[in-house]
């Protein structure tokens, strides 16, 4: 399962690597808080080799550690104005694990952010990804958020936008007459405040899967449907 968003933020210099491993930390919070052993304690830096993956610590306790900032900030010490942060969860398995990227490039041009989760990890059940997305949508103010198999984007109907899925995220607020083809619309407020937008949801009771036609189906008329309404924008006009 893949969670991407894209998001502007002006506030964001490309080498504050303290502030995105921060933000990155607080989205580990919420999933640590589900599933044990996904703590900040087992966090890495990637690397180029397995050897490599597993030598910096992200975190010391609750902050970033001096290590992975010193790490970052000579590996892009020629590459100011765009960087990427790439951490994994440490699981040597070689069929599961939880990693996130956060690239972020000249301000005003759009950044991104995102999850991968392999194998039966258990971190892809519902009520978690639903809170990943809702803190992602916290810490960063995408554009949107998608959630979906990697497999999923052959089968969206439109190339030029985001997919559908399992679920997506726009800063929206949609209802129901709008889309009753979702099978749930969760609202998204503003640090507490009132709702800014929406995850639209397409299958509640089990993982989103491209093996199942009805899966399918039910994003696809989701993205038909949105696109009628002119509520599904288009990647160049973010």
């Amino acid at each position: 399962m893949e969670i991407n968003a894209q998001f502007r933020d002006r506030e964001l210099s490309p080498t504050d690597f303290a502030a995105v491993l921060g933000r990155l930390g607080k989205i580990i919070d919420w999933i640590a808080g589900k599933h044990y052993g996904l703590e900040k304690s087992g966090w890495c830096l990637k690397g180029n080799s397995p050897e490599e993956a597993g030598l910096y610590q992200v975190f010391d306790e609750d902050r970033p550690s001096s290590v992975a900032l010193a790490v970052l900030k000579e590996q892009f010490r020629n590459s100011t104005d765009q960087t990427f942060v790439s951490i994994w969860d440490g699981n040597e398995s070689s069929t599961s694990g939880v990693s996130m990227t956060c690239h972020v490039g000249p301000q005003g041009e759009l950044d991104l952010f995102a999850i991968e989760i392999v194998g039966e990890q258990g971190v892809d059940d519902f009520e978690t990804i639903v809170g990943v997305v809702i803190r992602a949508v916290h810490e960063f103010n995408p554009a949107y958020v998608e959630v979906s198999p990697l497999e999923y984007f052959e089968k969206q109907v439109f190339d030029d936008k985001p997919g559908v899925g399992w679920m997506l995220y726009l800063p929206k607020i949609i209802t129901a007459q709008q889309v009753p083809e979702a099978r749930a619309l969760i609202p998204v407020p503003e640090h507490g405040k009132q709702q800014t937008g929406t995850i639209i949801v397409s299958v509640t009771d089990t993982i989103f899967s491209t093996d199942n036609p009805e899966h399918i189906e039910i994003a696809n008329r989701i993205e038909i449907r949105l696109v009628d309404q002119d509520l599904l924008p288009r990647y160049t006009d973010l």
